[in-house]
């Protein structure tokens, strides 16, 4: 089978991002022939290291007369690559991907236009009423990466056929970590005796690090031995370290910029930490939990279809300093307690986020998509 997998851009590494390497690098192993189509980004390079071929197109682009120059350009990518299922991620490469689709279509060419949402960028019912009439339009099926996101969308008229596939990663990579626990701390300079939290995320606005900044000024953690690392880039980072200076906590955050080694982070580290406001399910808590990480997240998007508060983890309302402040100072001081939260996380990922699995679900998806497809166009 040969799918196009067609994201905006492979620059930020976020959720979505990775999801395309591990999905594209997955169906070659599984002995299919992905193409991955994108305007470029960091993460080009990963995808060529798993022998996917990556096709350059523009497709960062909003404005109605770029999005149709683009389906005119995908149809043409579509069309020389004998492409079987195109896959858009996202709202705007769903529209290019639409009328892709149909051009080829009156070529006589049947290639289904399969949508996949991990999350829309704007948390309002208009944002999402508007993806709604979108996908209701382009989408001959939707694949959803979490039920909440899955379940936003229908409550705001969303009706085209859907599958929920959980994203996954393969767990080898961590595998590959060959230095000890103390070797990476001592590598990273992190003090003996000290609780450190692994907070993998980009330096933007729903991922609330100055909610973090705060929950460490509380009573409940002023006096912990705690260090959070935060793992990330973004537009915010300037003014995010001139906060943690203002606040007097800079000797306890760590900004550790953009990383490529998240897993031997998670080796080393005692917790895993996600203080967002707005999420689907992020593919970084399945990561924490594959590395035996407790997970201290808020209470939004599908986090909660990951995470069992109190059993692997602990789920705190989001913008809530003060009951993030608790929730730290619970992990800190109890190592039995991480450690249990850390075994239970692991297993369940091995219970319902295999990798393999989500592989063969996806092809299986995909293939009858496809067959239902052209059947119906001939």
């Amino acid at each position: 089978m040969r799918v196009a997998l067609a994201i905006m851009s492979l620059q930020t590494a976020g959720g979505a991002e990775h999801d395309i390497v591990n999905l594209s690098a997955g169906l070659k192993k599984a002995g299919h022939e992905p193409l991955v189509i994108t305007s470029g980004g960091r993460l080009c390079d990963d995808v060529r290291a798993e022998g996917v071929e990556v096709v350059l197109c523009p497709l960062m682009a909003r404005r109605p007369v770029e999005l149709w120059r683009n389906g005119r350009r995908l149809a043409d990518i579509v069309r020389a690559h004998k492409i079987d299922i195109l896959n858009p991620q996202g709202v705007y490469p769903a529209l290019s991907g639409y009328w892709a689709t149909r051009r080829l279509l009156k070529e006589g060419i049947a290639v289904p236009n399969v949508v996949t949402i991990h999350m829309l960028q704007r948390l309002t019912w208009w944002y999402y009423k508007l993806g709604a009439l979108v996908l209701n339009r382009t989408a001959d099926h939707v694949i959803f990466e979490s039920d909440c996101e899955r379940l936003r969308l229908q409550a705001r008229g969303m009706k085209r056929p859907t599958t929920v596939l959980y994203n996954c990663f393969p767990p080898g990579k961590f595998d590959a970590v060959a230095q000890t626990r103390d070797e990476i701390r001592r590598e990273m300079n992190w003090p003996e005796g000290v609780t450190v939290f692994v907070v993998p995320a980009r330096m933007t606005a729903e991922k609330a690090h100055p909610i973090l900044f705060e929950a460490l000024t509380r009573p409940e953690t002023k006096s912990l031995p705690v260090l959070c690392y935060l793992a990330g880039d973004g537009v915010l980072t300037e003014s995010h370290k001139a906060l943690a200076q203002r606040m007097g906590i800079a000797d306890r955050v760590v900004f550790g910029g953009f990383r490529r080694d998240l897993p031997r982070l998670y080796k080393g580290a005692d917790v895993f930490l996600l203080m967002s406001t707005a999420e689907s399910l992020p593919l970084s808590i399945r990561e924490g939990m594959v590395a035996s990480l407790p997970v201290l997240a808020t209470t939004v998007g599908g986090i909660a279809e990951a995470v069992e508060d109190g059993r692997s983890g602990l789920l705190v309302p989001p913008s809530d300093p003060a009951a993030l402040a608790v929730a730290i100072a619970r992990l800190a001081g109890d190592s039995a307690q991480r450690a249990a939260m850390g075994r239970r996380g692991h297993e369940i990922y091995q219970e319902k986020f295999d990798y393999d699995h989500w592989i063969a679900r996806t092809v299986d998806v995909m293939s009858a998509i496809r067959e239902d497809f052209v059947r119906r166009a001939q």
